[in-house]
């Protein structure tokens, strides 16, 4: 599906999508910016640390957005740039690497997080819960993807 939606098919079209999304991402830093500014920066009941994922979350949210729209921009506004990107992700070597490196990510996240339901099942119920959700999603996301990908490649 996002290689449908990312395509090679049309590389202009490709980085007009990637800059709505861009946009998207950075609507979302925004929001989570003004529910911290209006709800949790004065607010007693949310601990110190809450306060400080807020404010952290979004305004990295809202600066990795920033950094992909400039990026996609200048890709669409300089011919030579946009060529040279666009070769760069069709190259298989490159797509070879990347596709490795988050299998890589994936299993060690996966792996990580199991070893972690040990320590935190004694520790704290409420984390050791979280992490198992964390971890189920990700069980159900590979199981779909598998099937969908079984299917259409």
């Amino acid at each position: 599906m996002l290689m449908r939606l990312f395509g090679n098919s049309d590389y202009d079209r490709s980085l007009r999508r990637r800059r709505w999304l861009a946009f998207g991402l950075l609507l979302v830093g925004i929001t989570g910016l003004v529910c911290y500014i209006l709800l949790v920066h004065d607010s007693e009941h949310i601990p110190e640390f809450a306060r400080g994922f807020y404010l952290g979350g979004a305004s990295g949210i809202s600066l990795g957005a920033v950094f992909f729209l400039v990026r996609i921009q200048y890709l669409l506004t300089h011919p030579n740039a946009r060529k040279k990107a666009r070769i760069q992700e069709q190259d298989e070597r490159e797509r070879t690497i990347v596709n490795r490196s988050f299998q890589f990510a994936g299993m060690f996240t996966f792996f990580a997080a199991a070893a972690a339901l040990f320590v935190l099942v004694a520790v704290n119920m409420a984390a050791a819960q979280a992490v198992l959700g964390v971890l189920t999603v990700f069980a159900v996301a590979w199981l779909l993807a598998n099937a969908y990908l079984s299917k259409v490649l």
